[in-house]
């Protein structure tokens, strides 16, 4: 479940209903850590699937997708305070969400499983109002808005993989495109330049090459061994959250033929990876969320961790925090020292 934003069919209307939401005064859940402390902890109403962390206005704001009760804002300006400002029923249940600018106003994406691509304008956060929904067939595990070339990138359940000219935004896309036959249920999608990667279950990594929209070609396929859920890609490596697997290193400069340089095994199951400059954050389901030394790809390191002995999703990273997915744990704020 890919949680990324960039600086960057059929279409169906529903009303707005707005629901309630509590802030959280749960107990401190934390076993044991290292390097990494816990903030804050924002009780949702459902289940915490998927997390986005996007300034609006000179505010921040965590947009979590949150199971049958939809998209959740969320003020995260003052990490220790964590504030809802709104809510959205998107009429599904809310597996995944990225936010991304187009055309001068901001989106967010909701993966909404039956639900489709439910896309809602949220340039006034408070005030989230409906755009549209790309019902496509099967269920809409997660997707991927490459805000620059104002394009989207659709995983279904499936496996089959779509996508979406966004350009016409704020009139709702009307069209989307197949790519592929059905592989495997496509878990998490990852643009870097003009390369797609995509986390597909027990297929593993499937890299595309995206640079013609018009004939977008599958350049290689390469087995995992786990249950690939989750991709990013950082200066030429690609890195996979392969549950019981682990976290899987790999070297893409050549995407017709990834080299596999490591795996770092996992406590439980690696569900969800972010990264920043030489560390990768990874959520790890049945124990927290860690930190990982990969300055050196081909030997990454532990260095921190939180264990919370709680579910966790998938993470993202946004100014030096990192934001917790938590299924029913809601979402957690954490804030690595390393």
């Amino acid at each position: 479940m890919t949680r990324s934003f960039s600086s960057a069919v059929l279409v169906v209307f529903f009303s707005i209903i707005f629901l309630g939401c509590k802030d959280s005064t749960t107990n401190d859940p934390i076993v044991d850590e290292s390097n990494i402390s816990l903030v804050s902890i924002y009780q949702t109403n459902a289940s915490t699937n998927g997390v986005c962390v996007y300034p609006v206005s000179f505010r921040n704001y965590a947009f979590i997708a949150d199971g049958s009760n939809g998209l959740q804002i969320i003020d995260v300006t003052q990490v220790n305070s964590p504030d809802s400002v709104s809510s959205f029923n998107t009429g599904g249940s809310a597996n995944d969400v990225t936010v991304a600018g187009i055309n001068n106003d901001v989106y967010a994406f909701v993966s909404d499983y039956s639900g489709g691509l439910v896309i809602i304008d949220v340039s006034d956060p408070g005030n989230p109002m409906l755009t549209g929904v790309i019902n496509i067939p099967g269920l809409t595990n997660t997707s991927f808005i490459d805000g620059l070339n104002e394009r989207g990138y659709i995983g279904v359940d499936n496996g089959n993989l779509y996508t979406v000219d966004l350009s016409s935004l704020p009139n709702p896309p009307s069209a989307f495109t197949m790519i592929n036959p059905s592989y495997e249920s496509i878990k998490g999608l990852y643009v870097s330049g003009n390369l797609l990667f995509a986390a597909c279950s027990n297929t593993g990594m499937l890299i595309y090459d995206v640079s013609n929209v018009n004939s977008i070609n599958l350049l290689s396929v390469t087995n995992t061994s786990g249950s690939a859920s989750d991709v990013v890609v950082n200066t030429g490596y690609a890195y996979i959250a392969d549950s019981f697997n682990g976290l899987l290193i790999f070297n893409v400069s050549n995407p017709s033929a990834p080299s596999l340089l490591s795996r770092y095994p996992p406590f439980e199951q690696i569900l969800g990876v972010a990264v920043n400059n030489n560390t990768a954050y990874t959520a790890d389901n049945g124990y927290g969320v860690e930190s990982i030394n990969i300055s050196t790809p081909s030997n990454p390191t532990q260095s921190g961790y939180n264990k919370t002995n709680s579910s966790a999703n998938n993470v993202f990273y946004f100014g030096g925090y990192l934001y917790l997915a938590a299924a029913e744990g809601g979402l957690a704020i954490f804030r690595p020292s390393n």
